[in-house]
């Protein structure tokens, strides 16, 4: 939800969803998206990079955005990109924006609300590992906004048509073939529209994978060891909690195992060993590494391993539906050596997946998967596992 924000003299407004364009979008393009959205304000950004229209709905109590402008439109330039910020307008009130690629702003990195919001916001974008965090005050957003010279994005209402066209001249100013800058974000918008196909067939998947977990547990040590859904609530309970930045000390990778949660932290402009996160600091004093215990709600499980090639077919299907890339290295059977806990006849196979969205999200019911790591890529993220069978 969009909240206006009376900053340095003037109103801004703070949750819009943004959509990238090739071209200046005209008032058609910018009606059809604002249908599609359910929203009747927009804002127009353009400049050298990025062409862009931030949607919301009306504010209650406002029939139109009167001297209203896009606090996102105005900051996105900047700071060098990719870069994302969390600023604390009040108690309880927080701003997010997530830029790159152009300097543009993230579809949904735009967010106004309470911690809980602004924190989701920020784990679907954890994924890339090469941000530059910003982290502040409503003091600091005045003064980022007091530094910057250019002319602030007016909210416009696309009822009645109070958009006005916007002037050929302004086209003029548009550097050509920033298109080829913008075919990440053009493919976002596909996968949006995907989704729900792929969401049905996903729900497919699982539902298949949970009748064939209904079958009688053979007792095995395999209850030893915790389900995908466990470990991964017990990952994201620690991560969710990382701040953004410690005294300038910056995120760059964050990664779980059996054990802990992994954080790799490097020093940027301003940041000292003397204010630091905790951990082992490298010998150049540039970079920390944290290691955080992780606690697991339970270790137990089911016994639910299958034939191993049906499991597997079983995780292919689970893969395919989210466009994960998988990789599976069969073996014969467990090595006592590798696994003493479990027998020796076990056959099993080492499992490596790529993908684009939060993990925490997800729904995994493999029969025999346990997941061993997971980490954060420039793409998303990293799954690693074994996936046992009979």
């Amino acid at each position: 939800m969009a909240a206006i924000l009376p900053i340095a003299g003037k109103q801004w407004l703070a949750g819009m969803t943004w959509r990238s364009y090739d071209n200046i979008p005209d008032k058609q393009d910018l009606l059809s998206d604002a249908e599609q959205l359910d929203h009747s304000w927009a804002a127009v950004r353009i400049d050298e990079e990025a062409i862009q229209a931030g949607f919301c709905a009306p504010i209650d109590g406002m029939k139109r955005p009167t001297k209203v402008f896009s606090l996102a439109a105005m900051l996105a330039d900047s700071r060098e990109q990719p870069w994302l910020g969390i600023f604390k307008i009040r108690e309880g009130l927080w701003w997010y924006i997530a830029v790159r690629d152009g300097h543009a702003v993230l579809p949904d990195g735009d967010v106004i609300g309470g911690e809980e919001e602004i924190r989701k916001a920020r784990d679907n974008h954890a994924g890339y590992g090469d941000w530059k965090y910003f982290e502040g005050d409503i003091d600091a957003l005045t003064n980022l906004i007091k530094s910057i010279a250019e002319k602030p994005t007016p909210v416009k209402s696309l009822v009645a048509s109070n958009l006005p066209l916007l002037p050929i001249t302004v086209a003029a100013m548009v550097v050509v073939g920033l298109a080829g800058g913008y075919m990440w974000w053009d493919t976002h918008q596909q996968e949006a529209i995907a989704q729900a196909a792929r969401a049905k067939a996903l729900a497919m998947v699982q539902l298949q994978g949970q009748q064939l977990q209904n079958q009688p547990p053979t007792n095995t040590p395999l209850i030893s060891k915790p389900t995908p859904d466990i470990w991964l609530s017990a990952c994201e309970q620690v991560i969710g909690q990382l701040p953004l930045a410690h005294h300038g000390w910056e995120i760059t990778q964050v990664g779980c195992d059996l054990t802990a949660v992994n954080v790799h932290w490097v020093r940027k402009n301003g940041a000292t060993v003397a204010n630091r996160p905790e951990g082992d600091v490298s010998a150049d004093g540039e970079a920390i590494h944290q290691s955080i215990s992780l606690t697991l709600s339970s270790n137990k499980s089911d016994d639910d391993a299958i034939d191993l090639a049906t499991a597997t077919l079983a995780l292919r299907a689970w893969t395919q539906a989210i466009s994960a890339p998988l990789q599976i290295n069969q073996a014969a059977a467990i090595n006592a050596q590798q696994d003493p806990n479990l027998p020796p006849s076990m056959p099993h196979a080492t499992v490596s997946m790529d993908i684009s969205i939060s993990p925490f999200e997800l729904a995994i019911a493999i029969p025999g998967l346990r997941l061993t790591n997971l980490n954060s890529t420039a793409a998303g993220w990293n799954l690693k596992g074994v996936i046992y069978g009979r």
